[in-house]
């Protein structure tokens, strides 16, 4: 076969002609260049992880103090910690004690209208938040995953939180019951939160009655290769 130069005759005149054994070395160092990354492909594993959206529900839901015959006034500062039993708001006189609405449980009192506003009956005057609630996340999960959710403990979950962008509040918590019955190649699963993430979830976001996050489920780990190709 004809010597053919590798360059045009510009080109060789201001670098001359490579020597034959370079042109070697480089295709074989390029051919185990692509060996060595294609190994490095199929030895090298890393966990799945999937994201499936959850909602997060208080077990005790915030009490409404609603305005009944236009009279009522709150009685507290909005943000004051209440004892179960105490006056959240009353008529203004102090022999009518009956007409007094009093806290049915524990918790934190928000005020809904700002002081002095006029409310009409059936308008809502506070909120009333427990102050310790537990509370259960629920949502659908693909048939795929099942093995991976009802193997993982405890579950992680992410919420978004005011006012921090991008950094959702992490979650923990556990299955409780999974509904065997089958829709649309998904099940149903109901779980609860740990007692400390359930606290910091109340301290975050105190008026919770519901809440949207992300479910995220850890598979067990596939090769680099094997996620490339679509195979397990």
């Amino acid at each position: 076969m004809e010597n053919r130069p590798l360059y045009s005759a510009e080109i060789t005149d201001i670098i001359g002609t490579p020597p034959r054994w370079i042109v070697r070395a480089g295709g074989g160092l390029l051919l185990g260049l692509l060996l060595g990354v294609v190994a490095l492909a199929g030895s090298l594993r890393l966990p799945e992880r999937h994201s499936y959206p959850v909602v997060l529900r208080g077990t005790v839901p915030p009490y409404y103090l609603r305005q009944a015959g236009g009279r009522l006034r709150a009685a507290i500062a909005s943000g004051q910690v209440v004892r179960q039993g105490q006056v959240l708001a009353h008529t203004g006189h102090p022999a009518d004690t009956a007409a007094a609405v009093r806290a049915p449980f524990a918790g934190t009192f928000f005020t809904a209208s700002p002081a002095g506003a006029a409310a009409q009956p059936g308008d809502t005057l506070g909120l009333l938040v427990p102050l310790v609630n537990a509370y259960r996340f629920g949502g659908r999960v693909a048939l795929g995953q099942l093995a991976e959710l009802r193997q993982a403990a405890p579950l992680t979950i992410e919420v978004p939180v005011a006012g921090q962008a991008g950094q959702p509040l992490a979650l923990h918590g556990r299955l409780s019951y999974l509904d065997p019955t089958v829709r649309n190649g998904q099940a149903t699963y109901v779980g609860h939160l740990d007692s400390l993430s359930a606290l910091a979830l109340t301290r975050q976001l105190a008026p919770l009655t519901q809440l949207s996050g992300t479910l995220l489920v850890s598979g067990p780990p596939h090769t680099v290769l094997h996620r490339l190709l679509g195979t397990r």
